[in-house]
C-alpha cells in the first residue's frame, strides 16, 4: 500500500474529533505534563495510592480546570476534564467522577439554597464527598433499598437507619477515607407513610 496522501494534518483531525473546550483540555494536558506528581507509578501501597490520587486531583481543582459550577455554566467541560483525567490516571478519573459528578452534581441539582454552602469546598476538595446509593443486598436496584430516613416530629429531623445487614451502603468511593460528607439515598418515612426515595446530605467526618 502506498503512503497516505491525506491533506488533513493531525491537529486538524484532533480538533474535529474533540469538539469542545479545546483550550481547557490543552491547558490541562500541558499542566499535567509539566508536574512530576503525574508521572505514572506502579505497585504503590494502597495508602500511598489513595493520597497521591487526592493530591493529583486537588491540583487540578485548584487550577480551575474543572468546577462543580460547570453544571450550570459549561456542562461539557465536566466531561472534557474527565476525558483528560482518565487518560492520565484511572483512579484520578474515578475520584473525579465521585467528587464532581455524583457528590457535587447531586448537591447542585437536588439541593436547596441551604445546601449550596457546601459547593464552595467541592472544587478545592475541602469538602470531599461520596455518593451513598448502592447497598450490599441490592446494588444499584434503588427501588428495593432498605435504608430508611424516618422523620422525628419532636426534634424536626430525619433519623437515618440501616435496618438489616443487606441495607449496608457498599462500594462507596471516598467513604473509607477523605470524605466529610455523603449524599445518602433512603426510603423516606413520614408519620408512618413511605414517601419514596429521597437524598439526604449527611456529615460523616468532622474537621481534623
Amino acid at each position: 500500500m502506498g503512503q497516505s496522501t491525506s491533506s488533513r494534518d493531525f491537529a486538524t483531525l484532533q480538533h474535529h474529533l474533540i469538539h469542545d473546550n479545546h483550550a481547557n483540555r490543552k491547558a490541562m494536558l500541558d499542566f499535567i505534563a509539566d508536574d512530576p506528581i503525574y508521572i505514572p507509578r506502579y505497585n504503590m501501597p494502597l495508602e500511598f495510592e489513595r493520597e497521591i490520587t487526592l493530591q493529583r486531583l486537588k491540583k487540578l481543582g485548584d487550577k480551575g480546570f474543572i468546577s462543580v459550577f460547570d453544571f450550570e455554566k459549561n456542562p461539557l467541560n465536566i466531561f472534557a476534564a474527565h476525558e483528560v483525567a482518565g487518560m492520565v490516571d484511572g483512579s484520578m478519573g474515578t475520584k473525579m467522577t465521585v467528587q464532581w459528578n455524583l457528590f457535587g452534581g447531586t448537591v447542585i441539582k437536588l439541593g436547596t439554597e441551604r445546601h449550596r454552602h457546601i459547593l464552595s469546598g467541592v472544587d478545592n476538595l475541602h469538602n470531599v464527598g461520596c455518593f451513598a446509593l448502592t447497598e450490599l443486598g441490592y446494588g444499584n436496584n434503588a427501588v428495593e433499598m432498605e435504608t430508611t430516613a424516618i422523620y422525628d416530629d419532636d426534634n424536626r429531623e430525619f433519623i437515618i437507619n440501616t435496618p438489616t445487614t443487606l441495607a449496608q451502603k457498599y462500594w462507596i468511593t471516598n467513604s473509607a477515607i477523605h470524605a466529610k460528607w455523603a449524599v445518602v439515598f433512603a426510603q423516606t418515612i413520614i408519620r408512618g407513610q413511605n414517601e419514596g426515595i429521597h437524598v439526604f446530605l449527611v456529615r460523616i467526618r468532622e474537621e481534623k
